[in-house]
C-alpha cells in the first residue's frame, strides 16, 4: 500500500506526524510526506499545482491529510481517497472551522479522524477516534537527578513543566492560569519551567527532570505531551480538556481539574507533598496508545477506505 502523508511544513513537518510516518514504513506501508509551505487561505493554495505533481509521481492508494486545510487542499488537489486527521485547534478555533470541517467529513473526505469523544461530538458523522501514538522507545523514564544534572538545572528546587511546542502565550494554553496557579502553591521550593522551541529528540531529558508536568489549556485534542509524560513516568496536574478524563481515569500520579489556580495548587501540592510512584506508561501500553499500536489501527482504516 502507498500513502500519501500531507502536513503543514511551515516549522518543519511534526515530530508526531514524523513518527507515524515511520510507524506506519515499519509495517511495510510505502510512504512520502508532501509538506504544505505557506501560510493562510492563499498561502495553501498555491501548493497545488505542486501536490498534483506529486501525486502523479508517486501514483499513492491513498491520502493521508494531516489538520483540515491540508485534507482540504488535498481534495482540491485529487480525487483520490482521503483520510483527514484533526488535532485539536482546527475544531475548536471557532465554530467556523468546526462547520467546515463537518462539511469535509460529511461529503468529501473519506474518513476523519480526531482525537477524543469532545472532537466526535462536534464532527458527528464518519468520525473515528485515533489519538496520535506514543514513541515508547524514546519516551520512557530516565534518572531524574541525571537528567536535572544534564540539563544544568537547580538540583534543590522541584521543576514543574509548562509545554508549548511553540508560542507559550498562545492564547489556548493559558499560560497565565499556570503561572496563577505556581503562586497559590505559595512554595519556595518549586520553579516553573516554561518550555518551546524544544527538539523533539531533548523532550524526554527535560521530562524526566520534572517533578510533574503542568498543563492549563483551554482545549486540546488528545495532547501529545501529556501521554510523553505519561510514558517517561512522570505526574501530571492538567485542567479538563481533550481526552484527559479517558487517559487518567483513576491512575495514581495523574490529576485533572477545573481551569481554577486553587484546584491546580492544590493538586499540585498533593503531587509533591506525597510519596507517589506513578505508572503512566503501563496506562499508555493498556490503552494502546504506542506508536506501533496505532499505526496497526490506521492501517485498517485505510484498508477499509480501500475496500469500498
Amino acid at each position: 500500500m502507498k500513502v500519501l502523508f500531507i502536513c503543514s511544513g511551515n516549522r518543519g513537518i511534526s515530530p508526531q506526524i514524523q513518527d507515524q510516518a515511520v510507524s506506519l514504513n515499519n509495517k511495510g506501508i510505502e510512504l512520502k510526506i508532501f509538506p504544505i509551505i505557506g501560510k493562510g487561505v492563499w498561502g495553501y493554495l498555491k501548493n497545488i499545482p505542486q501536490l498534483r505533481k506529486q501525486i502523479v509521481a508517486f501514483n499513492p492508494d491513498i491520502i493521508h491529510s494531516h489538520y483540515s486545510f491540508c485534507g482540504i487542499i488535498a481534495a482540491l488537489s485529487s480525487k483520490l481517497p482521503i483520510v483527514t486527521t484533526l488535532m485539536g485547534s482546527d475544531v475548536y478555533k471557532s465554530q467556523l472551522y468546526a462547520l467546515i470541517d463537518k462539511f469535509f467529513a460529511y461529503y468529501i473526505w473519506n474518513k476523519t479522524i480526531v482525537q477524543s469523544n469532545n472532537m466526535k461530538d462536534k464532527i458527528g458523522k464518519n468520525v473515528y477516534i485515533i489519538p496520535n501514538g506514543i514513541n515508547l522507545d524514546i519516551f520512557k523514564p530516565l534518572d531524574r537527578y541525571e537528567c536535572i544534572k544534564q540539563l544544568g538545572l537547580d538540583v534543590n528546587v522541584k521543576h514543574i513543566l509548562f509545554v508549548s511546542s511553540s508560542n507559550p502565550q498562545r492564547t489556548e494554553k493559558n499560560l497565565p492560569l499556570a503561572l496563577e496557579a505556581i503562586n497559590t502553591c505559595s512554595r519556595s521550593d518549586i520553579k516553573l519551567q516554561i518550555l518551546s522551541n524544544i527538539q523533539h529528540n531533548e523532550m524526554p531529558l527535560h521530562l524526566n527532570a520534572a517533578s510533574l508536568l503542568l498543563l492549563t489549556s483551554k482545549w486540546e485534542g488528545s495532547p501529545v505531551v501529556v501521554k510523553e509524560a505519561m510514558a517517561c513516568n512522570i505526574p501530571v496536574v492538567a485542567t479538563k480538556v481533550g481526552d484527559i478524563e479517558y487517559l487518567f481515569e483513576n491512575t495514581e500520579g495523574y490529576y485533572y481539574t477545573d481551569s481554577d489556580a486553587d484546584k491546580l495548587a492544590e493538586k499540585i501540592n498533593y503531587v509533591l507533598n506525597n510519596d507517589i510512584k506513578p505508572n503512566g506508561r503501563q496506562r499508555i501500553i493498556d490503552l494502546k496508545l504506542d506508536s506501533e499500536s496505532v499505526a496497526n489501527k490506521l492501517i485498517q482504516l485505510y484498508q477499509e477506505v480501500l475496500s469500498k
